[in-house]
């Protein structure tokens, strides 16, 4: 047996998740465009997939999403230890009057399992916030880290790399970032170890360094939490 990978399995997976986090339905066009590859082969892969339900097709017989979809998604969180452990220390302990957030690395995508803000259900918590380009997310730039400056100026144009650097930076020397944006927030973030997730806060404005300090002290003690063996 070839010990290569299946790259037909790899486009449909990577298919299935560009669809799912488009948040709308999508053309075979557009999606082919943003893998990439050729469209007649996402059109295969998506018909494959519908075939089975987990895609669908609307009236413009653009896709979405199909009904498969649901009972995938309940079976990765049943089967998900980062899920399983995670929510119900961030439900209890997590700040209240700022952003907090969970995140995975995909693609140089940020995918966002939890993301709260003040006032904000458990509900509305889970799942509920678009990704984001890696270079654009301060979890994107705590997870990236981990790899070589050489690997990542090959994947990052030169703006992108110019914002990426002093915080990857910061993340390897610290072991966390803080990130003080234009506008005068200041986000921050802690990669969780062997889940390849990261925690943040964010949405703590012309904050002052006692503010900071004050805000990384709770932000390394609810990282130590979510990672604690139970």
């Amino acid at each position: 047996m070839s010990s290569q990978p299946n790259q037909s399995l790899i486009d449909g997976i990577r298919c299935l998740q560009y669809l799912v986090s488009s948040g709308r339905a999508i053309g075979c066009r557009e999606l082919a465009r943003l893998m990439g590859i050729n469209t007649t082969r996402v059109n295969r892969l998506l018909m494959t997939m519908a075939s089975i339900g987990l895609t669908m097709q609307d009236d413009h017989r653009r896709y979405l999403p199909g009904p498969g979809i649901h009972a995938l998604a309940a079976q990765a969180i049943r089967g998900s230890a980062l899920f399983s452990q995670a929510l119900p220390l961030l439900e209890s302990y997590a700040p209240k009057d700022i952003v907090v957030a969970m995140g995975v690395l995909w693609e140089d995508q940020v995918i966002y399992i939890y993301h709260s803000e003040p006032g904000s259900r458990m509900s509305q918590a889970l799942a509920g916030f678009h990704m984001l380009p890696a270079w654009q997310s301060v979890i994107g730039m705590s997870l990236l880290a981990a790899e070589s400056d050489e690997e990542l100026q090959k994947r990052f144009v030169d703006e992108q790399w110019q914002q990426l650097a002093p915080h990857v930076a910061q993340q390897r020397e610290s072991g966390r970032v803080v990130w003080h944006h234009d506008d005068g927030e200041v986000s921050m973030a802690k990669p969780l170890g062997a889940h390849s997730a990261a925690l943040a806060f964010a949405g703590m404005w012309q904050a002052d360094d006692a503010v900071i300090d004050e805000r990384l002290s709770e932000l390394h003690t609810l990282a130590r939490r979510l990672t604690q063996k139970p």
